[in-house]
Order: structure tokens, then C-alpha cells, then sequence
């Protein structure tokens, strides 16, 4: 890929998909979704990358699954994997090579296809992709953090006052979502506060349950052996950890040798009242 082209791939067909007046010279002859997978047809800024190969034990896995469905029809899908690890484990070394090499020619296949996909981004656009992808694993590990505590049962924190607030005007009415959030934002403001008394009240209520079910949550998940999940929980010390040795730099050596050729040359002066002179070690 030319430095040129490299260099303005993704801004040349944003400007040219806006378009935008400012040209960056003769428009590419071929459409850029064809010649390069810098964008796809999707919503998604970036393109998907090549798909990482399965190892060998997955291959195995994925080529039985069906066989070990039609043979246990009542079995679900975790006696299934179990069974078909099972199998894989009874396997030899010999059965298991064609395998291993299918998921090694893969491997290599998905490294050349890999570098070819990261060679369409300039440095600016790589950082970019690199901080998209951690983003979304964090938005992911945070989902099903969501889930696994939705089925452990953990108590659904309630509303305040204002929300409720919110929750009364809302019912039936339909329109501008916007708009009507910030009319009720002045209403709430403007709002006596005897009624407002009548909202507040109803979520302190709310929080006490909230609290005492909680405080019955976070206790059966300690009885469970899952403390981690209780709020304010701070993992224990662990007071085994060997310090380890400083390393000597050059420094270091530096610094100890200069002090001993003071504490030598102190040494040798003499002292008020002595006649006796130090000598050198």
C-alpha cells in the first residue's frame, strides 16, 4: 500500500461518504470497500477482525458434538462437552496428530490474514482499534458481572424520591422523552414540600427493605463461599511474600565507593590535642 493511500484510507471515504468539499486529489479508481476492509457494511467504525482459529481439542469437540447429541438425546449441553472431553482423553497421540495440524495450518493461515488486516490502519487508527476493543471487554465483563449477580438473587437497588416522582408522571403519556424530563426536572423543583414528603418517604421505605435484604444476601454469599460480592469486602493480606534483594546499580557502587574515600580521608586528619597520625589501610 502506497504511503499516500495508507496515510488517508479511512479519511478519504469519510470525506468522500459525507461529501465533503475538501479532496485529498484523484478519487480511488476501485471502491474502497472492495480494496481494502478498513470499513465494512455496518454500523461499527472499525471492521471485524479475522476470526481466531479453534485449537485442536475444540475441532474435536465441534466434529463430535453431533454424534454425542444423537447418542444421548437427554444429555444437555454440559454432559455433552463433558462426554466428548472424555473421548478426546481416551484419544492416542497418533489420533490426536491430524488435529493438531489442522489447528496449526489454521494458526498460521489466521497470523497472514491477521497482519494484513492491521496493515489497512495507520498508528493513530491502531490505537484508536486498541482502545474500542478494551473497551468493549470491559462493557462485556460488566454485563455479565450484571448477570451472574441477576441469578445469584442479589436484591435490585430501588429509586429515590425524584424517581418515583418520575415514574407517576411517565405512566400513559407518550411524546417527546426529552422535552418531558425536562419539564418534570422544573416541576420536581417547583413541587411543595409536603408532596415532595410523600415521594421521600416512600423511597426511605424502599431502602430499608433494600437493606435488610441485602444484609440476608451478602450473608448467604459468605455462607457460600463468595465474599467478594459483599460490599466493602477488601481481600485478605498475604504476609508470605519473600521481599526481594535490591539489585546493585552502578550507582549504587558509585555512592559506597566515594563514601568510604571520605570516611578514609576524615580518618586521616588529625585531631586537636593528638600527635599521632592515621594511616592509610
Amino acid at each position: 500500500m502506497a504511503a499516500a493511500t495508507k496515510l488517508s484510507l479511512g479519511v478519504q471515504y469519510l470525506l468522500w461518504g459525507t461529501k465533503c468539499s475538501i479532496s485529498f486529489g484523484t478519487r480511488p479508481t476501485t471502491p474502497l470497500l472492495q480494496s481494502s476492509r478498513w470499513f465494512v457494511q455496518s454500523s461499527s467504525k472499525f471492521p471485524t477482525p479475522p476470526k481466531r482459529p479453534a485449537n485442536a481439542y475444540i475441532r474435536y469437540v465441534n466434529q463430535k458434538m453431533p454424534t454425542v447429541r444423537s447418542q444421548n438425546p437427554g444429555a444437555g449441553p454440559k454432559q455433552i462437552v463433558r462426554i466428548c472431553a472424555s473421548l478426546w482423553k481416551q484419544l492416542s497421540d497418533t489420533e490426536k496428530q491430524p488435529y493438531i495440524n489442522d489447528a496449526a495450518a489454521e494458526r498460521e493461515k489466521y497470523k497472514s490474514e491477521y497482519e494484513d488486516f492491521k496493515s489497512d490502519f495507520t498508528i493513530e487508527e491502531w490505537g484508536e482499534y486498541q482502545d474500542s476493543r478494551r473497551q468493549r471487554r470491559r462493557q462485556l465483563q460488566n454485563r455479565r458481572r450484571r448477570e451472574e449477580l441477576q441469578q445469584l438473587g442479589k436484591p435490585k437497588q430501588p429509586v429515590h424520591g425524584y424517581g418515583l416522582f418520575v415514574k407517576e408522571m411517565l405512566s400513559g403519556s407518550s411524546g417527546n422523552m426529552a422535552q418531558q424530563m425536562k419539564d418534570m426536572k422544573g416541576q420536581w423543583i417547583n413541587l411543595p414540600e409536603t408532596e415532595k414528603q410523600k415521594y421521600m418517604s416512600e423511597a426511605n421505605k424502599a431502602k430499608e427493605k433494600y437493606e435488610a435484604e441485602m444484609q440476608a444476601w451478602e450473608k448467604k454469599m459468605v455462607d457460600q463461599g463468595r465474599p467478594e460480592l459483599v460490599r466493602g469486602y477488601k481481600p485478605p493480606k498475604t504476609t508470605d511474600k519473600k521481599k526481594k534483594p535490591k539489585k546493585k546499580t552502578i550507582a549504587t557502587k558509585a555512592a559506597k565507593k566515594t563514601t568510604k574515600r571520605t570516611t578514609v580521608k576524615l580518618a586521616g586528619k588529625k585531631k586537636p590535642g593528638t600527635l599521632s597520625t592515621a594511616r592509610w589501610p
